[in-house]
């Protein structure tokens, strides 16, 4: 049978434990109640107020003290990191520019380049493409003309773009309209007497018969001699 102390003992220590539970829950939910009711998130920018500071208590204000100090250094790293990026984009947008610069510079002499082809080019399009045979002329005389070829030498040429009414090229007639070749021929129509060399002398073609070869393996398909070519086909002459 349980004696009077022990049962009086036994009584006592199960008061203490449910008074140590009750006071130990209490705590947990004051703590909880305080974490949870911080007006403040400094991750996300939600700072207190003057007024929110001065209800904190002394252990609250201290680690709000805390956190404000720990989120400064952290925005300091991000602004030295930040600054130190800038830095380097800054040497990189110099070396970008000193890049340009030299681009630029070097593109001039192909800007004044391209800028005399094109007054080379404007004036060769206002040449005359036919001309009219008048009194007194003869294929030198028109191939000296200066809106002709300016060279008398070259009249060889007016010849070979007007064969088909040009038979012998000491006979022109006035009235008569003859074509004015002009830039480099892409083909070439065989006459009867031609050879490779011949035509690759010619100085519209290529001005050095030793050049033949190059119109050669450009018409391999229609050409299996190259000493042996037929009259009337079109030869293309490679560029």
């Amino acid at each position: 049978m349980m004696s009077l102390a022990h049962a009086l003992r036994t009584a006592a220590a199960g008061a203490i434990e449910s008074t140590v539970a009750i006071v130990s829950i209490v705590a947990f939910a004051s703590i909880a109640s305080i974490a949870s009711a911080q007006p403040y998130d400094l991750e996300s920018g939600q700072y207190l107020t003057a007024e929110e500071y001065k209800e904190l208590s002394r252990d609250e204000a201290l680690e709000y003290c805390e956190k404000l100090a720990q989120e400064i250094d952290i925005q300091n790293d991000n602004a030295a990191a930040a600054n130190s990026m800038m830095s380097d984009l800054d040497d990189e947008i110099a070396a970008l520019e000193a890049e340009l610069a030299a681009v630029k510079s070097s593109a001039e002499p192909l800007r004044e380049r391209v800028g005399e082809l094109e007054a080379e080019l404007r004036e060769l399009q206002e040449l005359p493409q036919s001309y009219t045979v008048v009194k007194d002329d003869y294929l030198i005389k028109i191939s000296g003309k200066n809106r002709i070829y300016g060279d008398a030498a070259k009249w060889k040429r007016l010849y070979r773009g007007n064969r088909d009414q040009i038979r012998d090229p000491n006979l022109i007639y006035p009235d008569q309209i003859l074509m004015v070749p002009r830039g480099l021929p892409t083909s070439h129509v065989v006459v009867s007497g031609e050879t490779l060399r011949i035509i690759a002398g010619y100085w519209e073609i290529y001005g050095d018969r030793d050049e033949s070869g190059r119109i050669f393996e450009a018409n391999r398909a229609q050409i299996t001699d190259p000493n042996v070519i037929q009259p009337g086909i079109v030869l293309a002459i490679p560029r």
